[in-house]
C-alpha cells in the first residue's frame, strides 16, 4: 500500500469532508525533516489513548528492529524545545528495550487537535484500543477541542450512533468499567447495563453476569426484570415470619438466580422453595443455572 505524505496526508486525514477508510501510514515529504534524535529526549504524547501495550508484541518488534533496523521512523513534533511523540510509541518502546541511544525521527509541525485525531485513528485502524480507551479519546475531542460527534464520526469512518454509544460507556459504574476493561464483560453487556442508573444495582448485575456467564440476551432480560420487577405475592397473614437462617437463604438464592426466591414452611421439617420467572428466556436462564439445557 502506498504511503501517504505526512504533511498532506495529515491535513487530509483531519479534513471535515474526509472519511478515513484505509490504514494510516505516515512518511515524510519535502516539508518535514528526518533526523537522528536522542531516545532519552523524546517525550510520550499526552494524547496517546492507549494505556496498555502488549509486551510480547513489543518484544517481537524489537527482534525485527534488531535484525533489519527501524524501517519506519518515529513521527515527532517540537514542543517547548523538546521532541514530543506523535506516532510510533511501540517502535519507541522497542528501541528503548534494545538500549539504542538514537533513533530516526520525522519532525513535523502539528497542532494538539491534529495529534489527538491522528493518534486515535492510527490506534482504531490497528484495533489496539480497548472500548474505554476509544471512548475517552472521543470525549477528549469533544471537550477539549469542541468537536461534534458527527464530525468525529466522519473523521474515524464510523457512524454518529457508534461514537455516541461508545462515549456513554464512560457513564458506567467504576467497578463495571473495570470489568469491561478486563474483558470480563463485553461492550454488548455494558450497553444493556447502562439502562440501570443506580451504580450499586448496575455493579450487582454485572457481577451476576460474570458469575453466571450470561449472554447479552440474558442480560437484557435480567435488566428488564430489575427495572420492572414482577409483583410479589403477598404472604398469607397467618404464616409466621421466616427464621433468620431461612431468610438469609432466600436472599442468597435470590441473588444467585436473579429473581425473588421464597421459602414457605409447611410444618417443622417440610416446605416449598418457589423460584418465579417472567417469560421463556427467564425460565431458560434459571434452568441453565441448574445445568438443564432443555429446548422448548
Amino acid at each position: 500500500m502506498a504511503k501517504q505524505a505526512l504533511g498532506k496526508g495529515l491535513g487530509a486525514l483531519i479534513s471535515k469532508s474526509k472519511v478515513v477508510s484505509t490504514p494510516v501510514q505516515i512518511a515524510a515529504d519535502e516539508t518535514d525533516r528526518v533526523i537522528l534524535a536522542n531516545v532519552a529526549e523524546i517525550q510520550k504524547s499526552p494524547f496517546q489513548p492507549r494505556r496498555r501495550f502488549d509486551e510480547q508484541q513489543i518484544e517481537e518488534l524489537a527482534a525485527s528492529i534488531r535484525e533489519s533496523g527501524l524501517v519506519q521512523p518515529l513521527v515527532v513534533r517540537k514542543v517547548d524545545g523538546k521532541f514530543e511523540l506523535i506516532a510510533g510509541e511501540r517502535r519507541l518502546r522497542a528501541v528503548q528495550s534494545l538500549g539504542h541511544t538514537t533513533v530516526k525521527v520525522v519532525v513535523h509541525e502539528a497542532t494538539d487537535q491534529e495529534v489527538a485525531e491522528l493518534t486515535l485513528i492510527e490506534n482504531l485502524q490497528r484495533a489496539d484500543l480497548t472500548p474505554l480507551e476509544e471512548a475517552e479519546q472521543y470525549r477528549l475531542l469533544q471537550t477539549r477541542f469542541g468537536m461534534k460527534q458527527e464530525t468525529i464520526a466522519q473523521h474515524v469512518g464510523k457512524s454518529r450512533a457508534v461514537v455516541a454509544n461508545m462515549v456513554r460507556l464512560l457513564e458506567l459504574a467504576p467497578a463495571v468499567r473495570n470489568m469491561l476493561e478486563n474483558s470480563e464483560i463485553t461492550v454488548g453487556h455494558a450497553k444493556v447495563l447502562l439502562q440501570l442508573k443506580d451504580e450499586e444495582q448496575q455493579t450487582m448485575a454485572a457481577n451476576r453476569i460474570v458469575k453466571l456467564g450470561m449472554t447479552v440476551r440474558q442480560t437484557e432480560q435480567l435488566v428488564k426484570d430489575l427495572l420492572n420487577p414482577p409483583a410479589e405475592k403477598p404472604l398469607p397473614t397467618l404464616l409466621p415470619e421466616l427464621p433468620d437462617a431461612y431468610a438469609r437463604i432466600c436472599r442468597q438464592l435470590s441473588d444467585d438466580f436473579g429473581t425473588k426466591v421464597n421459602i414457605s414452611l409447611k410444618g417443622k421439617s417440610n416446605g416449598v422453595i418457589e423460584i418465579p420467572y417472567a417469560g421463556r428466556d427467564e425460565l431458560v436462564r434459571i434452568l441453565q443455572i441448574f445445568g438443564v439445557h432443555e429446548q422448548f
